[in-house]
């Protein structure tokens, strides 16, 4: 299975190394998930009968949950996203690969993302860069996907990474218009994800009724402005390391102004953080970094006991606030308060049902 050292492999490697070993986080902004309260229903529920399953494209999946995808190309991510799939797939939710770049500039590259095939039956989200489409035809995108055995495809936009990437593509003229014509013409549904930084009502309002949903994938976990600083070893990034819209407010802005399937990423490190983005108007949250170092730590077997951490931690949060299904969830009462409010305010958003 060839595997020339081409820049963009040699990138993603560097990617994996600086998330795993260097600060990566944002230093002064958070998700703002920690002004959100989710008001009890008012009953009494045992763990043992909360419902945490759901559906994604008409599949039904374990718990609103799904691991977002980082990585792919080089021969040393297969055995990453090998056991990222089979943990995933044993415990019952969705996964991503990273940017299917690789594979589409060579396709003996394809073994290191189609490891769906290994892990059984479970639903994979494909992933393309948003300006990369400018370039690539359906055609191409179709068979990306197929390769892969792909549910989904994962469009990323990630203009605040390009920006201080030393390889970057800044030139996004067009690229919306061409993922609403991709969206189009493929099998799979579409979304639209950010890689870290968020994702604002303006941007999402340009989507609407053209693609099956939105992973915000905001500010206050993981900066790839950071991580791109880190590979220029300048100084220019550090200005922009914190800069986004942190996840809490990213969902809500693009709640507003979109009618299709919100999904909250970026910060999400445990089952309060679910809880709440779902009560807020998310329909799943994505995890990375956390699986990445678990993977890193035991393989497959410790992403699979994460994932069902998680999940039990979600069952009890619930039953302690009188949840017995996500569909309950998602009609909680919620205050929400300090700069999450503030800024909904300044930014004309409408918050979901509260508690006054």
């Amino acid at each position: 299975m060839p595997d020339g050292p081409t820049e963009t492999q040699k990138r993603k490697i560097e990617h994996i190394e600086i998330v795993l070993n260097r600060d990566t986080q944002y230093h002064d902004k958070t998700t703002m998930l920690e002004y959100v309260e989710v008001m009890p229903a008012g009953g009494a529920v045992s763990v043992n009968d909360v419902d945490i399953s759901t559906e994604v494209v008409g599949r039904g999946i374990e718990a609103p949950m799904f691991i977002s995808g980082m990585t792919g190309g080089p021969s040393a991510t297969f055995e990453i996203n090998k056991n990222i799939a089979i943990g995933a797939a044993k415990a019952g939710i969705p996964m991503g690969v990273g940017s299917q770049r690789a594979m589409v500039e060579n396709h003996d590259l394809a073994y290191t993302y189609a490891v769906k095939k290994l892990a059984g039956d479970m639903v994979l989200l494909g992933n393309i860069g948003a300006s990369k489409l400018l370039s690539y035809s359906p055609q191409v995108v179709q068979e990306m996907l197929d390769a892969i055995s792909a549910d989904m495809l994962a469009v990323h936009t990630n203009p605040g990474q390009e920006s201080v990437q030393p390889e970057g593509d800044i030139d996004f003229r067009g690229a919306y218009g061409r993922v609403c014509e991709v969206a189009k013409s493929i099998r799979q549904p579409t979304m639209l994800k950010e890689v870290g930084n968020g994702i604002s009502k303006e941007v999402a309002a340009k989507f609407e009724g053209k693609i099956y949903g939105i992973d915000v994938q905001g500010a206050g976990g993981t900066t790839w402005i950071g991580v791109e600083t880190y590979r220029s070893k300048g100084s220019y990034g550090k200005a922009f390391w914190d800069w986004g819209v942190p996840t809490a407010l990213s969902v809500l802005e693009v709640r507003s102004v979109f009618s299709g399937h919100v999904w909250a990423s970026g910060g999400i490190r445990s089952p309060a953080d679910v809880l709440k983005s779902i009560a807020i108007g998310a329909e799943m949250c994505g995890v990375a970094k956390p699986v990445l170092v678990v993977q890193n730590r035991g393989g497959s077997d410790e992403v699979y006991r994460f994932i069902e951490s998680m999940k039990g931690g979600l069952r009890q949060e619930m039953a302690r606030l009188g949840y017995s299904s996500i569909k309950e969830l998602r009609t909680a009462k919620v205050r929400i308060g300090g700069q999450l409010a503030e800024l909904a305010r300044q930014r004309g958003l409408k918050l979901p049902a509260s508690a006054d």
